[in-house]
C-alpha cells in the first residue's frame, strides 16, 4: 500500500513496463488494464500527444487513469523517438477543497510531469475557460466508471453535448469497479491521496464529503480499499452545497443530467 506522496519524477520507462506486463496477464485485472490501454492508445493515435489532456483533481479514479495514460504515452513516445512532454491536466476547482487533495495534486504535477491548469467551477464554466486557453485540445481523458451517477450509458469515446464546450471525452476505465481501482492501485503500488487511508471512499468538497460510516470498525476508520460492499462507496457524500460540484473525473454529463462530483 502506497498512500504517501513522493515528489520525485517517476521513471516512466519502468512505469510503462510494469503496466504493460500487468496487461499481458490473463487475469480479470490484466484484461481490464489491457482494454484501458487500448482505448488510450487509440486516442493518442487519433489526436496525437499534443491535442489531448487529462481531467485530474486527485481522486482515486483519475489517479489510476493518470498512471495508465503515462504508461501509454511513454510507449508511444519511445516508439516514435520522441521525448516525454508535460501532460496537460485540467483541475476544475471546488469552492472548498481538502488541503490533502490539493497537496496530492501539487506533488503529482512533479511526479507525472503534468502541466496543471486550474479553472474555477462550476464545470461548464471551467471547461469553457479551459477551451479558450487551450483551443487545440480536442480530447480529454476522464476517469468515469459506469457505476458513477448518470454514467451507465456512456461509451469509451463520447463527445460533449452541443451546448457544452466541445471535447471528445475518452473514458478508458468505464468498465472498472471500485474493487478494480483499488486492486490496480495496490498491485502497481500507485501513490494516492492520504484521505483514502482515513475512512474516505469518495472525495468531493469539504462541505459535502465525510468519512464513510461503513468503514468504521473496532473504534476507528479503515482504509477505502477495505470496503466490502462497493454499493456503499458514496455513503460519505451528501448533496448539500452541490451547486458548485465539480465532477472529480467526469466531464461533462449530458446537459439533461445533474452535475455530480465524484472521485
Amino acid at each position: 500500500m502506497v498512500s504517501r506522496t513522493r515528489t520525485a519524477e517517476l521513471d516512466f520507462a519502468s512505469l510503462s513496463h510494469a503496466t504493460y506486463q500487468l496487461a499481458d496477464q490473463s487475469t480479470p485485472l490484466g484484461c481490464k488494464v489491457s482494454k484501458a490501454l487500448q482505448i488510450i492508445e487509440e486516442a493518442i493515435e487519433r489526436y496525437g500527444t499534443k491535442d489531448i489532456a487529462l481531467s485530474f483533481n486527485g481522486g482515486k479514479d483519475c489517479t489510476a487513469l493518470m498512471h495508465l495514460v503515462r504508461a501509454a504515452l511513454f510507449k508511444y513516445e519511445h516508439t516514435h523517438g520522441a521525448s516525454s512532454q508535460p501532460l496537460v491536466s485540467l483541475y476544475v476547482l471546488y469552492k472548498r477543497s481538502f488541503f490533502e487533495i490539493d497537496e496530492f495534486v501539487r506533488n503529482s504535477v512533479t511526479r507525472y510531469k503534468l502541466c496543471l491548469v486550474k479553472e474555477q467551477g462550476p464545470m461548464k464554466a471551467g471547461l469553457q475557460s479551459f477551451k479558450e486557453e487551450y483551443p487545440h485540445i480536442q480530447a480529454i481523458f476522464v476517469g468515469t466508471r459506469k457505476g458513477d451517477p448518470y454514467s451507465s450509458k456512456l461509451k469509451a469515446f463520447a463527445p460533449t453535448d452541443s451546448d457544452w464546450p466541445q471535447f471528445m471525452r475518452v473514458n478508458p476505465i468505464l468498465d472498472w469497479t471500485f474493487e478494480d481501482i483499488w486492486e490496480y492501485m495496490r498491485t502497481d503500488r500507485i501513490s494516492y491521496c492520504c484521505l483514502y487511508d482515513q475512512g474516505y471512499t469518495s472525495l468531493g468538497d469539504v462541505d459535502t464529503t465525510t468519512k464513510n460510516p461503513a468503514l468504521f470498525k473496532d473504534g476507528k476508520y479503515q482504509p477505502a480499499w477495505s470496503l466490502t460492499h462497493s454499493s456503499l462507496e458514496r455513503s460519505g457524500r451528501s448533496s448539500a452545497g452541490s451547486s458548485n460540484a465539480s465532477p472529480a473525473s467526469m466531464i461533462p454529463l449530458p446537459a439533461t443530467e445533474s452535475e455530480t462530483n465524484h472521485s
